[in-house]
């Protein structure tokens, strides 16, 4: 049993996004009762894992999503409505637009507002970051070995990590996409805690000298990858600086010899190539042919 996840590259946009990775975590349940997980909430689970949420961004990687906003709040009125967002969005297709409203309106009301937005982009981009670094291999999957491997040890034992992947796969059937996984995330971040409008007013405002950075400051966006123009990912954001696509292409250097042979350079291309293969036939052609 493994966990399919999309590593780093994946969102690049103009790879292509795989189809799979096309929905995000499904809407946040409405009650406040806390979750649990083997009698563990999954609150302290998610701070075991090395989880920060919301604490864990700048002010200004923050105002960046904040901007990524309202580049798509066409109206300017403050708020995604479906038609606006959905029906009348530019970026990705419909039903990856249709999964980000989804999983970013925490309350069901039918409106994604600003700090919905942020905090969804937040919960999302942390959730793939943790479980991705677990991928030993680098090989686009993280595997129950894997997965228990890491999280065995903050998790307190096998028995709890083994019942935190098991939670990771719903359907049980022994294979957990990105937005499979992010699902539960998402529910389990959002469980029993304020509404995203409380969460992110608690935070620290932003500060003038992070206000001038743009959204794509390099130095603002670990982890994360975003297409030409900073017209982003599925959740937004901007190109990777050099310094961050070495640090990351650097992460197939199996050798550690401060090198990339043949063999890993070609590693590295074929996770390339497994980012963009779920756009095959959409006749569209990114940087590295067609996505």
């Amino acid at each position: 049993m493994k966990i399919v996840t999309r590593p780093w590259w994946h969102l690049v946009a103009v790879l292509g996004i795989a189809s799979q990775t096309l929905l995000a975590q499904s809407q946040p349940p409405t009650d406040t009762k806390p979750l649990t997980v083997g009698n563990v909430p999954v609150a302290e689970i998610l701070t075991k894992l090395g989880a920060r949420l919301e604490k864990g961004v700048s002010p200004g990687e923050r105002g960046g999503h904040a901007r990524q906003f309202d580049r798509t709040d066409t109206n300017r009125d403050g708020k995604h409505s479906r038609k606006e967002y959905v029906d009348g969005g530019r970026y990705l297709t419909p039903r990856a637009r249709s999964g980000i409203f989804r999983a970013a309106d925490g309350n069901g009301d039918g409106v994604v507002t600003r700090a919905e937005y942020i905090l969804n982009r937040i919960i999302t981009d942390e959730a793939k970051n943790i479980v991705q670094r677990m991928d030993d291999d680098r090989d686009g999957s993280v595997e129950r070995r894997e997965f228990v491997g890491h999280s065995k040890k903050p998790l307190g034992g096998e028995k709890l990590a083994g019942q935190v992947f098991s939670a990771l796969d719903p359907n049980g059937d022994g294979v957990i996409l990105v937005p499979e996984y992010l699902r539960v995330w998402g529910k389990w971040a959002r469980s029993g805690r304020p509404s995203a409008e409380k969460r992110i007013a608690a935070l620290p405002a932003e500060t003038g000298d992070s206000k001038n950075q743009r959204a794509g400051s390099r130095g603002e966006r670990p982890e994360r990858f975003g297409p030409p123009g900073g017209r982003g990912s599925r959740f937004g954001g901007g190109p990777p600086s050099p310094e961050e696509f070495v640090k990351r292409a650097f992460q197939f250097d199996v050798d550690k010899d401060g090198k990339l042979d043949r063999k890993e350079l070609t590693k590295l291309a074929e996770s390339l190539g497994r980012r963009r293969g779920g756009r095959s036939g959409s006749g569209r052609r990114g940087r590295f042919g067609s996505r």
